[in-house]
């Protein structure tokens, strides 16, 4: 069964995804059929854009596993580009100007879009059977379509014209390994030369007489300033039957720039979906019925095992059946529960409490607690074990300036009667519980930590990322040998903790491959994690669940400010709209650290309190100079009055 998730990227299925796609429940909002205006999708690593785009080009839409190609797969061929950075990225120098490369990074896209047309073609009649029903290809005439662009003229039927487009391409390669000894290819015009060749399809084909073409162009934040432009000017003047949408990680688009003296707008040039968006309010339920489809397309677990069907995962017409079945969701939520069952938070406080060494950390948390407080109380005072929760926190509670230990102890008697109690009604329980029960698990790194556990820690760990979300279970049912069928099925919640923790570890170090600035990005995930944890280490808990933060006054530096954009192009952070905003300052944006490193760092995965960041601090966490991290530690283990102690790990800077 581990095996069931060992894929964990759409590349890794190839270009037909139709057998392994399960469609999002945002699907029926993107409306790409209907589409007659370029679509910007923006979402972050993971969130499914390249699995989207490639389930709607043509190789899947046509694709040969589909028993009968429905009409609607014929309103709009798509055709899929990935902007290769390593090979886009070659169309610049050699003493050409950004005007002459433009052109013939025209040329190339022209060739690329062609060949995917004609692909279109073939992958509909990819076999016998689909001939006969669409067929007359031999109808087509690419030299009276399209002959008047290429001097010569251009083969007639479809296989000389492929091997034409196929020579072209070659040409192109060998001309940039030569510029000087070998004369350069005729350029095309993108937009007039695949017009003629669409042109010739509607004629010829009646199958594709009222076909919308649409290219969707993935990684759109790897082309170059001139390229982007150019798309920018394809989306502007997108028309049917030849539309252009893209797709990009956040702060993707450097430029609203065209080729002309207009920049593309939204709304009017194009509507922008946010992926992440879309997906969070059902990812719970996503991520759930992956996982089953998972086990039964690649571990073989029979269907009427599992609570999910295959067909209905499929059918985009079947999509609000999915949304709006209350039982289907509890059967569904139920046995995924099984199989990755976690602990309530009440459960994990009464392990501790039954723990030696956890129950050990307690008393002397407790102790140095009532010694602040010069009480004659002692730590057993405090432990009640049929009252886990409120034990727990009040390691918590004996730190706090504004409590004494008289009170606590009073209102535990209380909570422990059935009484009215501020465990309760104030919430303490509800604000301090996680936090505290982070903290005696804090200079543990090697015990693996029950919190990190189960189906619904592993969802909001991986927030909107599926690529995380598959590794989590792969990592965990790596380690399972239980039974053979799917009822006897269920993955200890040790084995899932350890495998929060590896994946977390795993997730982290590949940040320094996040683009140019990837090794400064490691730096930051580090310097915040390590702050975050520091925070986590007050015995106060008074500002639990540290995970994010804004900037305060001015805005960070030219330097600062791109590598905080960089974070969120990566996901490494995510930035919201800030919430409660202290004072009458100016509102700005919150900066949420990917929850996925929080258990290699012993922070919560909540977006608990903020922590408000000065902006000439956030300019040495985001471009500072490496030594500076240790003071700005320094500062913060000063203000929170945090003492530094075996639990503080070293700081990896991530080969700065």
């Amino acid at each position: 069964m581990q095996n069931a998730f060992i894929r964990n990227r759409t590349e890794e299925f190839g270009h037909d995804i139709w057998s392994s796609y399960v469609l999002p429940p945002y699907f029926p909002t993107l409306g790409f059929n209907e589409a007659r205006k370029s679509v910007v999708l923006e979402g972050g690593r993971g969130c499914g854009k390249t699995a989207l785009l490639r389930y709607l080009s043509f190789q899947s839409q046509f694709s040969f596993d589909r028993k009968a190609v429905p009409e609607d797969a014929f309103k709009t061929v798509g055709l899929y580009l990935k902007a290769d950075s390593q090979y886009f990225s070659g169309f610049t120098g050699a003493g050409l100007s950004d005007a002459k490369w433009q052109n013939i990074f025209e040329h190339a896209l022209c060739l690329a879009l062609a060949e995917q047309i004609v692909g279109a073609v073939r992958t509909l009649n990819c076999s016998a059977e689909r001939t006969a029903l669409y067929g007359e290809i031999d109808k087509l005439d690419f030299d009276d379509a399209a002959g008047g662009f290429v001097e010569g003229g251009l083969p007639s039927s479809l296989l000389a014209f492929e091997k034409w487009l196929r020579s072209q391409r070659q040409n192109l390669s060998r001309w940039f390994k030569n510029f000087d000894e070998t004369k350069p290819p005729a350029l095309l015009p993108l937009r007039e030369f695949l017009g003629s060749l669409i042109v010739e399809f509607h004629a010829k084909l009646p199958y594709f007489a009222t076909s919308v073409f649409a290219v969707y162009v993935d990684e759109y934040e790897n082309l170059l300033e001139y390229q982007q432009k150019l798309l920018n000017t394809l989306i502007k003047s997108g028309e049917p039957p030849l539309i252009f949408h893209v797709a990009m990680k956040p702060n993707g688009m450097r430029t609203r720039n065209t080729t002309g003296p207009e920049s593309i707008q939204e709304v009017a040039d194009f509507r922008l979906i946010k992926l992440d968006d879309a997906l969070a309010p059902q990812f719970r339920l996503f991520a759930a019925e992956l996982f089953f489809f998972r086990l039964i397309a690649e571990a073989g677990v029979p269907e009427n095992a599992t609570p999910i069907k295959l067909d209905v995962l499929r059918n985009e017409h079947r999509i609000t059946e999915r949304l709006s079945d209350s039982l289907y969701h509890s059967r569904v939520f139920a046995e995924m529960e099984r199989i990755l069952p976690g602990k309530s938070y009440g459960e994990i406080a009464r392990d501790a409490l039954d723990d030696p060494v956890l129950l050990g950390r307690w008393k002397r948390i407790v102790t140095a607690g009532l010694q602040r407080l010069k009480s004659r109380r002692v730590a057993d005072d405090f432990l009640i074990k049929d009252a886990p929760e409120a034990t727990i926190i009040c390691a918590a509670l004996l730190h706090q300036r504004s409590k004494n230990a008289d009170e606590v102890f009073n209102e535990l008697s209380e909570y422990a009667s059935g009484n009215s109690s501020k465990f309760k009604e104030g919430e303490w329980i509800h604000h301090l519980l996680i936090g505290t029960l982070l903290l005696l698990y804090l200079p543990y790194r090697q015990r693996s930590c029950p919190i990190y556990a189960g189906f619904d820690a592993f969802a909001k760990l991986s927030r909107t990322n599926i690529r995380h979300f598959l590794e989590l279970c792969h990592l965990s049912i790596g380690s399972f040998s239980g039974g053979a069928s799917l009822s006897d099925f269920s993955v200890t919640i040790d084995s899932q903790a350890k495998a929060a923790f590896a994946a977390s570890q795993k997730f982290r170090k590949e940040v320094a491959g996040s683009g140019d600035h990837g090794n400064r990005l490691l730096a930051v995930v580090n310097i915040l994690g390590k702050v975050f944890r520091l925070s986590q280490s007050r015995e106060s808990q008074s500002e639990p669940e540290r995970t994010h933060f804004s900037i305060l006054d001015e805005e960070t530096s030219g330097a600062g400010k791109t590598i905080l954009d960089e974070a969120v192009k990566w996901s490494v952070l995510f930035e919201e709209p800030e919430t409660k905003v202290k004072g009458n300052r100016y509102e700005s944006n919150d900066y949420v650290l990917n929850p996925i490193y929080a258990p290699f760092f012993g922070i919560s995965y909540n977006k608990g309190r903020k922590l408000e960041i000065q902006s000439r601090d956030a300019n040495t966490i985001l471009a500072g100079p490496v030594d500076q991290f240790t003071l700005l530690l320094r500062h913060y283990e000063k203000t929170w009055s945090v003492i530094r102690n075996d639990d503080q790990f070293d700081l990896d800077l991530g080969g700065m």
